[in-house]
């Protein structure tokens, strides 16, 4: 099948090239930046972002909403990324993101998983989530807040959700490693 992407987002690579003995990063492309209602989605046959929904009064992102490239899930689109930061960026914005954990949710009966991120370290510069390593780091009301939204939200679109629990960092390591091979495979 041959894909039309015009953004060049599959020339990007699914993880940062290591830089020494740091952490392992991926590359996430921001879809919806937090603090707003409206849900924004990657057209890659048009290779634009397109506004997908608005969510109703009194719910919005509460943090930057993406995707990793050159992946693909269970459900035929790029592995998606809640990044945890405390000021929006903005859609098309390419960043790094240390993993933190993947929440598990089955969408219509489809495996459809959320990794959970934070931005990269930066010298000089503090943020909230630079004491994160892992998703047990998370504070449980955040978190929760987190797996309320990303149910709520889903379900206001029409979607049958099922909550399946919260994985660490090794296995939202595990899941990219799979999204990758899944989205090497199709692209044969």
């Amino acid at each position: 099948m041959k894909r039309i992407n015009p953004t060049n987002f599959e020339a990007i690579a699914p993880f940062v090239p290591a830089k020494g003995k740091g952490e392992r990063r991926v590359h996430a492309i921001v879809e919806t930046p937090r603090d707003t209602r409206h849900k924004y989605a990657f057209e890659p046959k048009l290779g634009i972002f397109k506004l997908k929904q608005t969510l109703p009064e009194g719910l919005q992102w509460p943090y930057d909403y993406g995707f990793v490239p050159r992946t693909l899930a269970d459900d035929g689109d790029p592995l998606d990324v809640l990044i945890l930061s405390t000021i929006p960026t903005f859609t098309g914005c390419l960043l790094e993101a240390r993993l933190l954990g993947i929440v598990r949710l089955k969408k219509n009966g489809v495996e459809n998983d959320r990794l959970v991120a934070a931005p990269a370290r930066q010298s000089g510069v503090s943020q909230q989530s630079d004491a994160f390593d892992d998703v047990k780091d998370v504070p449980k009301e955040t978190l929760d807040d987190v797996c309320r939204f990303l149910v709520e939200y889903s379900e206001e679109e029409g979607n049958q959700i099922e909550f399946k629990g919260v994985g660490s960092r090794k296995k939202a390591m595990a899941a990219v490693e799979a999204a990758i091979k899944t989205y090497e495979k199709s692209s044969k």
